[in-house]
């Protein structure tokens, strides 16, 4: 049996994992469906074929492309490094972090920050500005994945940690941001509100990045310097 569902920029081409969409709807496929799945790749629009596995398998789906046939089968952070990823981010949420979810391989590190925070706590005043990293805090929330982590981090920066997850996938993920920031009815006294997200992405690579918290550091600092601006 086939079925096919379109799925806009879906995540599952970025590194052969299935996106939010795709992993809603798995517990409800029959073991003779195949679905069709049309997004976008990091190459551009591909249509991807995948079927569901067995339960009790270590692989989840197999995908169908161009006549390859190719399980999937999840990635974990090393033990040490899971570790201190969910002591790391139950220090920094106040929650319980969820191993299941958050230590699936690769882990992508999103910073943002808006460009004109400090221009508009200057001009504004403090209660203006706070609304306003409120209101772009809400739409992050919306963007945000099952298993994707969102806090607010040092200097009106927002940390988004994101698993099971390329570098690709971050920088796509921040693409939705500035969509739905973009979206944002931003305005002080009548006037409508401009602001400009600068976003750092980067993939963490355990053996060269050190511990989670110093590669967010790391990323906190570049986005000072290596940041790409998204505009609403």
């Amino acid at each position: 049996m086939y079925c096919r569902k379109e799925i806009s920029g879906a995540s599952f081409f970025e590194g052969a994992r299935p996106c939010d969409e795709v992993l809603d709807i798995e517990a409800d496929w029959g073991a003779d469906r195949i679905l069709t799945v049309s997004g976008q790749g990091p190459g551009g629009p591909v249509d991807v074929s995948i079927r569901p596995m067995l339960p009790d398998t270590p692989e989840r789906l197999v995908v169908l492309r161009r006549g390859i046939v190719r399980p999937m089968r999840g990635r974990r952070l090393p033990d040490d490094v899971a570790t201190e990823l969910c002591d790391y981010v139950t220090e920094l949420t106040g929650h319980t972090a969820d191993p299941t979810t958050l230590t699936a391989a690769p882990l992508s590190i999103l910073m943002l920050m808006i460009a004109e925070a400090e221009t508009i706590r200057a001009t504004h005043g403090e209660d203006v500005a706070e609304d306003v990293l409120r209101q772009v805090a809400q739409a992050l929330v919306l963007q945000k994945r099952k298993a994707d982590v969102i806090a607010r981090y040092r200097e009106g920066q927002f940390l988004v940690l994101a698993p099971d997850t390329p570098r690709v996938g971050a920088s796509m993920l921040a693409e939705r941001i500035r969509r739905s920031v973009a979206s944002l009815a931003l305005e002080v006294s009548g006037e409508p509100l401009r602001v400009t997200v600068l976003a750092f992405a980067a993939e963490y690579r355990p053996a060269m990045d050190g511990t989670v918290r110093e590669a967010v550091e790391k990323a906190s600092a570049s986005l000072q310097t290596q940041a790409f601006q998204i505009v609403s």
